[in-house]
């Protein structure tokens, strides 16, 4: 009986990510569903990333080796690039699958061929593999039931945070050629950006059901972005050019922006905050200012807390006040 060609590949691009390679390629290649491909590829890993892939998956994985480090977006385009079927899922190199989740997500682009990314749910887990609770890190997600989503449906929520987390989703690959694949302008927001963008024009199926775990740890970019304002200010780039050409005449365009530069205001707002506890009152006051600027009203917010209001208007007025009263590093 002749084997039918796979459909999917889950492709994970690695970079010096041995420590927990092992346990996510165990994830994967325990799934029970139909034959998929695998691919990793390495962008000039410094480890022993490579030589622990040949161990732990054999032939069932495919390397590349980049010649050169093509960094975030260009090794998931890569990814893309050397796959061989209808439908990848990109993996992280420490995250984990659960259960069911690769015949969950086929079974789902099955339904409809207007489907361009399949999401599921998600749990966050720390170096050590704990849950973290969802008070230090939003789980994000499109609801507590399954859905799909018509092109555009999910504009809204995707205004106001990235809901989806990239290890969760499975792409049709048709809709990464589609929108051009993800941008390499971007370094915090690649995957946000691209999900923006396949919304557009695809369908957008979501499993509410969590099947897979997300590794937040020390080694992570979420804990290097409090040392500056690159990840907001990539956020309100992405923004912008989005209300610019994406969304005039589709939505209530107005409310849409302001409500979205309200909560981009609030994360600028907390990063002042984080920056003056850490001494760093020029990145503290840039971005106060950049929350003002944005949403006039978060004024009302900061004076709403008589802490928060003698912090932030000792910060305008007396930077160096400030540093000695508030710092933690003073």
């Amino acid at each position: 009986m002749a084997i039918s060609a796979p459909l999917l590949t889950v492709a994970i691009p690695t970079c010096n990510g041995a420590v927990h390679l092992a346990e996510t390629l165990h994830s994967i290649l325990s799934q029970e569903c139909e034959p998929f491909d695998l691919i990793v590829s390495d962008d000039c890993s410094e480890d022993e990333t490579v030589p622990l892939v040949r161990a732990e998956a054999g032939e069932r994985a495919r390397i590349v080796v980049n010649e050169r480090r093509l960094g975030l977006a260009g090794n998931w385009n890569q990814c893309v690039s050397r796959c061989e079927t209808p439908l990848i899922a990109i993996m992280h190199q420490d995250d984990i699958l659960g259960p069911g989740h690769l015949a969950a997500h086929r079974e789902s682009f099955g339904r409809d061929n207007r489907i361009g990314l399949t999401c599921s749910a998600s749990t966050v887990i720390d170096d050590q593999g704990g849950e973290v609770p969802a008070n230090v890190i939003e789980r994000g997600g499109l609801g507590t039931a399954d859905r799909i989503f018509d092109s555009e449906e999910v504009f809204e929520s995707m205004a106001m945070g990235n809901p989806l987390r990239c290890s969760a989703v499975t792409i049709r690959v048709a809709a990464h050629r589609d929108v051009g694949g993800f941008d390499p302008s971007y370094r915090y927001v690649v995957d946000w950006d691209f999900w923006f963008r396949v919304a557009r024009h695809w369908r957008v199926a979501w499993l509410a059901i969590p099947t897979v775990k997300v590794r937040w740890h020390q080694a992570s970019e979420t804990h290097r972005f409090k040392t500056g304002r690159a990840d907001l200010d990539e956020t309100k780039r992405m923004l912008e050019s989005l209300f610019l050409d994406d969304l005039p005449g589709r939505f209530a365009l107005d409310r849409l922006r302001k409500k979205s530069e309200r909560r981009l205001a609030r994360a600028f707002l907390n990063r002042a905050h984080d920056a003056l506890g850490s001494g760093q009152i020029d990145l503290a006051r840039n971005c106060l200012s950049e929350a003002v600027r944005l949403s006039p009203q978060i004024v009302g917010v900061i004076l709403a807390d008589p802490r928060l209001a003698l912090q932030m208007s000792t910060l305008g007025m007396a930077p160096r006040l400030a540093r000695r009263w508030f710092s933690v590093n003073r």
